[in-house]
């Protein structure tokens, strides 16, 4: 039977992380966790059976999203430079944290590099964000940015999925079966759009949440871990849906209502207070190697191929926010990271989508 009690509770927490939001105009993930730190550490709720599986379904769908997202156009535009300075945003801030969790202390191989690769990311929420605000996403140099920040992301992405892979003849027939849906899904998803978008039974969505998660469950029984699929096929979604834009906006709706905040809610309840403040030296290292890093990796390209801004440019390089918060919570949910590691990296995660931006406001550019 449902707690009801927890139920309330979680549903509560949901709303009023909307509200909160909206009006301190910061993002809802950010005050998701913090609720849900309260729920764990203050009212001492459990994480029930219902909540673990709507948090999961939420970080595919969330994983499916960013590759959604994915603009094969833009990319293709700027490859040269997203494919340089994103790579070197995605490596730089791997090498230093790496290097110094391995200095300073005696965490596992994966957990350090599960941490490390949650540290990675760039959040691609808090760059569309802060480009919006400062009414410069529809410039040049904004698309770079995103842009960069796409291959800094798919990166990240591919490299969880392949700590401790199991390649065998699955993987094979499962890499196969993405070649085969790339040319079938664009044309099946227009067509039930066509013969079924207008109907109350939202077929589409039906249909792209029942593939999401076959394709997840295939990845994981080839050895390659189910967020990989479900990047993966929002690739393969991306140019559709982005045609589609009202069935996107019917998804979105889907995932920031109730899958993104039980995916956050639940990831606060897992962090616990006593690690993190026993710990605040290394969480507060972790976020300045971080930013370290992406300097030493990015700034002196973003001078020659972001000449207008880029401080402002490599200070948004080094937010982090969904995908490094779903890095960290893959590699607690895989045995990577223990709950004290866990909670470390998170606050470190979630930090770096704060500090960086709070930075950025002096830096902003006036003429792009």
């Amino acid at each position: 039977m449902v707690d009801l009690y927890s139920s309330a509770l979680v549903a509560s927490a949901i709303v009023v992380s909307g509200i909160v939001s909206s009006r301190a105009k910061i993002s809802s993930s950010i005050i998701e966790v913090t609720l849900g730190i309260i729920l764990a550490n203050v009212l001492l709720l459990k994480i029930e059976g219902w909540l673990d599986f709507i948090a999961t379904f939420g970080g595919l769908t969330l994983t499916f999203l960013a590759g959604v997202e994915v603009e094969s156009r833009l990319l293709r535009s700027k490859a040269r430079v997203s494919s340089v300075i994103g790579t070197l945003a995605f490596l730089a801030p791997l090498i230093g944290e790496l290097s110094f969790l391995t200095l300073y202390t005696d965490w596992s191989w994966n957990a350090k590099l599960a941490a490390s690769l949650a540290l990675t990311t760039t959040s691609i929420a808090v760059v569309y964000a802060v480009l919006t605000e400062y009414g410069i996403m529809r410039t040049q140099f904004a698309k770079t940015i995103v842009a960069i920040t796409f291959v800094n992301d798919i990166l990240t992405i591919v490299g969880i999925s392949l700590i401790e892979p199991a390649f065998n003849i699955t993987t094979i027939a499962f890499l196969l079966t993405l070649a085969i849906l790339a040319l079938i899904v664009p044309r099946l998803t227009n067509l039930l759009i066509a013969r079924y978008g207008e109907k109350v039974v939202e077929v589409e969505l039906r249909f792209i949440f029942a593939m999401l998660l076959l394709v997840s469950f295939f990845a994981d029984e080839a050895g390659m871990h189910a967020v990989f699929g479900a990047f993966m096929l929002g690739l393969i979604f991306a140019n559709t849906l982005q045609r589609h834009d009202r069935v996107l906006a019917k998804m979105k709706t889907v995932t920031f209502t109730l899958l993104s905040p039980a995916f956050f809610i639940r990831a606060g309840m897992l962090i616990s207070i006593n690690a993190v403040t026993q710990n605040i030296l290394i969480v507060l290292m972790l976020l300045l190697v971080k930013i370290l890093s992406k300097f030493a990796g990015c700034y002196m390209l973003c001078r020659r191929w972001l000449p207008e801004a880029p401080t402002f440019s490599t200070l948004l390089l080094s937010t982090g926010l969904t995908v490094g918060t779903i890095t960290a919570t893959i590699g607690r949910d895989l045995g990577f990271l223990t709950q004290e590691q866990f909670s470390i990296t998170v606050i470190a995660v979630i930090l770096s989508a704060v500090v960086p931006t709070i930075i950025a406001k002096r830096f902003v550019p006036k003429n792009v």
